[in-house]
C-alpha cells in the first residue's frame, strides 16, 4: 500500500479495517465491493449502487493517478475509479451510511419472476 496515496493532499494513506485513510483530511479509500459488503452489512439486505455522473473537477485515483469520475450516490458527491475504488471526504462515507436504505434492491414482483426465467435471474446474481 505503500504507493496508495490521498486524492486530496498526496499523503500516504493507512490501513484501517476495510478502508485507507489520510491522516491529513481524514478522507477515506474503499474499495468498491467493500464498500458494498459495508452498506449490505448496515442494510440487513443487497443494495445497489445508482452511481450518477456530475460535473466536477476529477480527481486521481489514489491506486493509479488515473482521473476518477465524478458522482454522486444518493445526495453524497464522491469520486470513483470503477477499477479501484471510492473516495470519501471528511463525513462524507457517514452521510452516506445514514441513507443505506436508499439503495437496497427491490424484491421481483410476480410478473417480472414470470417474464424472466430462472437462468436469467441466478445470471443477474454473479454480474
Amino acid at each position: 500500500m505503500a504507493d496508495t496515496r490521498c486524492p486530496v493532499d498526496q499523503t500516504p494513506l493507512e490501513e484501517a479495517g476495510r478502508t485507507l485513510r489520510c491522516t491529513t483530511c481524514e478522507g477515506a479509500w474503499i474499495a468498491e465491493d467493500a464498500l458494498v459488503a459495508i452498506l449490505e452489512q448496515r442494510a440487513s439486505t443487497l443494495v445497489e449502487l445508482p452511481w450518477a455522473p456530475r460535473e466536477d473537477k476529477p480527481r486521481p485515483c489514489a491506486m493509479c493517478a488515473e482521473p476518477m469520475q465524478t458522482v454522486n450516490l444518493g445526495s453524497v458527491a464522491l469520486d470513483r475509479c470503477a477499477q479501484h475504488g471510492v473516495w470519501f471526504d471528511a463525513n462524507e462515507l457517514t452521510t452516506l451510511l445514514r441513507q443505506v436504505k436508499r439503495f437496497k434492491t427491490h424484491p421481483p414482483t410476480d410478473e417480472d419472476a414470470h417474464r424472466e426465467g430462472l437462468l436469467h435471474r441466478l445470471a443477474k446474481l454473479f454480474d
